[in-house]
């Protein structure tokens, strides 16, 4: 019996020194965190323990605590330079990583948030970066519509009509945009006192007449669209100096062949066929004198206009839309300040022509 006991205790005995040595040891730790930070930004050093069932405690040291301390594993980026966060266990076993503090971008400026141009056209916009230590100050450019207006190193080519934006963007986020109109080129007609230009073709469009007058007597424009146009659209009648914009084709698209100018001036003037752009922002629009605006987009709605003019002449308000229809708003002579409304088609963009001596403003909702 005794024999037996001792032949038990012997085997269990050698059963918890077989386990004891089956023990597992930590036998290496590896770190992985950001290896790029920003002044101020931090970041957690994660560890990993091989094997995985095996952990200790962990003493952490910076190289250098002016670049970037770090404290249970959490990185914490002080100024520029290069540190090594060095990670060591309770059983000696060490594993450091390499990390990069930098100075990140914190503004961005360009020198032109709006900028027209017409087909073909070139123009270079400018950007800069503060502060002057950054590190990353390339800048990316884009553009929303690159069949209107493509970008590189900053210089905008216009393509073809319409609108686009051109954005600037550093690697840090940092961002800027640029507003892009591109037109088609006017047709330009400048000269002195009375003449007549003839075969004058206007592409199909919605097209304005820009009018300047530098004379203090009459300034009368008319424009015939056709050989058997009678009586002609008045793009002007005014006495002394004067600069406005109509529309003409009365705000139709079609094109134009063989147009005629008879201008009636006692000095210089000059002329410019262009197309209607540009987009109004919000839903107000304001000026002074004869403007016809940008344009707005339809949504369907019947819209409330109110009306303001301040100048004791003609307040003439008609509001079109891209196809040429359009209603008349306000007919007024001297001040004003009234209400009406329009109704205006999903998907249709609209404008407005404007005819006051003063300053004037138009809201809708």
């Amino acid at each position: 019996m005794k024999k037996n006991l001792l032949y038990i205790s012997c085997l269990l005995l050698l059963v918890v020194l077989l386990t004891g040595c089956g023990k597992k040891k930590l036998e290496s730790i590896s770190l992985r965190s950001e290896k790029l930070l920003s002044i101020n930004e931090t970041t957690e050093v994660k560890v990993r323990y091989n094997p995985e069932s095996v952990e200790e405690e962990i003493t952490w040291v910076s190289s250098d605590e002016e670049i970037a301390s770090v404290n249970n594993g959490i990185v914490t980026a002080k100024s520029v330079g290069n540190v090594t966060i060095t990670a060591t266990t309770t059983s000696g076993i060490k594993s450091k990583i390499n990390i990069e503090v930098y100075q990140k971008v914190e503004s961005l400026t360009i020198d032109n948030t709006n900028i027209e141009l017409y087909v073909g056209d070139t123009s270079q916009i400018n950007a800069t970066v503060e502060p002057e230590n950054a590190i990353y100050k390339d800048v990316t450019w884009t553009s929303s519509n690159s069949r209107v207006a493509s970008i590189e190193n900053g210089l905008v080519t216009a393509k073809e009509t319409g609108e686009a934006i051109i954005t600037a963007t550093t690697k840090d986020g940092v961002s800027q945009k640029c507003n892009i109109v591109v037109k088609e080129k006017p047709i330009e007609f400048s000269g002195y006192g009375d003449k007549i230009i003839s075969d004058i073709n206007v592409p199909r469009g919605v097209y304005k007449a820009v009018l300047s007058n530098s004379a203090a007597h009459n300034f009368i424009v008319e424009f015939y669209e056709s050989d058997n146009d009678t009586y002609g659209d008045l793009l002007a009648n005014e006495i002394g100096y004067y600069n406005g914009s109509v529309i003409i084709k009365d705000g139709e698209t079609k094109p134009i062949t063989g147009g005629m100018l008879e201008i009636k001036s006692s000095g210089n003037w000059s002329i410019k066929f262009e197309p209607v752009s540009g987009t109004i922002q919000g839903q107000s629009v304001s000026g002074s004198g004869d403007v016809v605006t940008g344009w707005f987009q339809g949504d369907g709605k019947r819209k409330v206009v109110t009306l303001s003019n301040n100048a004791a002449h003609n307040f003439i308000v008609s509001v079109y839309d891209e196809y040429g229809n359009w209603d008349l708003l306000a007919n007024e002579i001297g001040s004003y300040n009234g209400q009406t409304t329009f109704i205006t088609k999903s998907s249709v963009k609209y404008y407005f022509t404007v005819v006051s001596s003063g300053d004037w403003t138009i809201s809708w909702k």
